[in-house]
Order: C-alpha cells, then structure tokens, then sequence
C-alpha cells in the first residue's frame, strides 16, 4: 500500500510538472513600447499599467520611451523585435492605422501588428479660441459656413495626415464649406497659437487638466466629438446631435499590440493578463480621474472585432476628406 501510495504521488509530481512545462510564460524582464516622451499622458498610462501586468506576468514590465516620427521610431523598435512577448507596444489610431494610410512611405503596414487588449478610450473634444465669437456647436457652424472661400475658419493639428487633421477636415466636408489647415510640429506650438487667438479652433484628446484652462477662459470646449461623454463634460452636446453630423462618433482608443507572428500561447497570456488589469478597481479610478474610460475585459475575438471595426471606421474617415497619402 505505501508502495502504491509513493507511486501515486511521482506520478502526480510528474503530471503537474508536466503542465508547468507546457504553460506559456515569458522569461525575464517585458518592454512596454511608448511612442512618446516621459511625463505626456500615453506615459502616464502606461505606468498605471505596467506594474499589474507585472504582477500577472509574473515578471517586470519596464516601460520603454521612443518618441520620434510622431510614433514611427517606436514602431520600427518593436518590429524589429523578436515576436515572443517580450515587448509589446501602446498604440492608437494616430500610430497604428493612419500612417500606413496617409503617408507613402510609412515602413510598415497595418498587418504588422496583432492587437493584444484594449485599454483606454479617450474622449475629443471641439476647442475654440476665446475669441472666436461662438459659444455653442450650432453658433460655431454658422460662423464657419458664412465664411467666404478666401477667409474660412483655420485650424491646427500636429502634423498632415494625422487624426485632428482629418476630423475637422470631415467634418467640413459634411458641412459643405472648408476650413484652413495650419499643420503644427507638435501640440505645444499649437497651444500656444490657440491660446494667441491666431488660430480658431482645434479638436484634442479630453483631459481634466484641460478644466482650470476653461475654467479661466483661456479657451472654450464647445462639443463631444464621441457620442460617450465624460461626466466632467456632460452638459455639453456631442457633435452627432446635429444633423449635419449623425453619424459623427469618434474617440481615441489605445490598445496594446505585439508583433504579427506573436505565438498564440504568448498573446493569450498578454491578453488575459491585461484584461485583469482593465477590470483592476485601481486601474479604473486612475484613468477615470483624467477623463478617460477603461473599457471590459475581452478575450481575443473580441479584441480583434474592435481591432477591425477600428480600421474600418477610420479608413472611412480618409476616404470621406479624400486625403490622397503624401510622400
């Protein structure tokens, strides 16, 4: 019988070392790829989530800074990466979908990637300048359309071809009338000429930060580019209340994305670890105290249909400028 009883348990012994062998991890330290500079909100982001992916990892996630070709330098580094998991990389439409789409030589295609989790979604909002003499979306929209060809309304966004340039480009062209793109190198600049009042509008990503500026009337946040509104904004109308722009709903989502060749075995590893971190009650009051909203946990398929409504929706939006991809 003790016979029988030390031979059960080798065997046991030997069947749980046998699923340890055959459970995916991923050995050493894990990069967490940011497009942008230190102290800027995709960094902050990032370092909310690091330290529980670490956890359900199992290992360190260090988070990795590249700025650069407004994200290109970072997408480079992780391609050129091994595809095992041990970098993965932040991304948004501006990074991840748009460049292949606008810019001919863009080095990489939207296929290179393989998405991994969702994790924030950022909310847009219509700024005006303190003199623009509107105070609402409906007076904004008069004002654009009574301006002759040769004086419309200008606009900034950080660079041609970008998502703040192509949504008040699609918007006009719902609208029937033109706007002025003043292209900037960055966001700072343009602040400063919004701020000048040598610009009239702009659309930026929604953050609480943004409150005191309004508050002090620096500049007036007038419409919720997304029909999702932040609490903080909630008296305000979204865009899609008008007619003219029903179907008008846009946002900025982040998601995490490995490189296309990721064993499936690593991917689902990423993605249930992440997913723990989104339905993290800590992970949430974080974000949500920037303005920002944490979407559910999903598995891989339902990554990947938000992955590809995602393309789909934003392919549209070069399509309705006709944006022809600049060199």
């Amino acid at each position: 019988m003790q016979c029988f009883k030390t031979m059960l348990a080798a065997l046991l012994w030997g069947v749980c070392q046998l699923v340890a062998a055959q459970s995916p991890s991923i050995a050493g330290p894990v990069s967490l790829v940011v497009p942008y500079p230190a102290g800027g909100a995709s960094d902050i982001t990032a370092r909310i989530f690091a330290e529980p992916i670490g956890k359900e990892l199992k290992t360190t996630v260090v988070v990795e800074n590249i700025a650069g070709a407004t994200g290109g330098i970072a997408v480079q580094k992780m391609l050129s990466a091994p595809a095992d998991g041990r970098m993965f990389f932040q991304g948004s439409q501006n990074e991840v979908f748009l460049p292949p789409l606008t810019i001919k030589s863009t080095r990489y295609q939207i296929s290179d990637f393989e998405v991994v989790h969702p994790i924030t979604t950022t909310r847009l909002v219509l700024v005006v300048r303190k003199g623009l003499p509107v105070q609402n979306l409906q007076e904004w929209m008069n004002l654009a359309r009574t301006r002759s060809a040769s004086e419309p309304l200008t606009y900034g966004s950080p660079g041609v071809g970008s998502l703040y340039h192509l949504l008040p480009d699609s918007m006009g062209k719902l609208m029937s009338t033109n706007f002025n793109h003043i292209p900037y190198k960055g966001g700072a600049p343009l602040m400063q000429d919004l701020l000048g009042d040598r610009i009239d509008f702009t659309v930026m990503a929604f953050s609480t930060t943004m409150l005191p500026a309004v508050q002090a009337g620096h500049y007036r946040i007038i419409a919720n580019l997304s029909k999702d509104k932040p609490r903080e904004l909630a008296h305000l109308p979204s865009v899609s209340e008008l007619p003219v722009f029903k179907d008008v709903d846009y946002a900025g989502n982040a998601a995490y994305y490995v490189r296309k060749g990721t064993p499936p075995a690593i991917r689902q590893l990423l993605n249930t670890a992440i997913g723990n971190a989104v339905a993290s009650p800590e992970v949430i009051k974080a974000l949500e105290a920037d303005g920002r909203r944490v979407p559910p946990r999903m598995s891989i398929a339902e990554a990947e249909r938000f992955y590809q409504s995602e393309l789909a929706r934003y392919k549209s939006v070069v399509s309705i400028t006709g944006f022809q991809p600049i060199d």
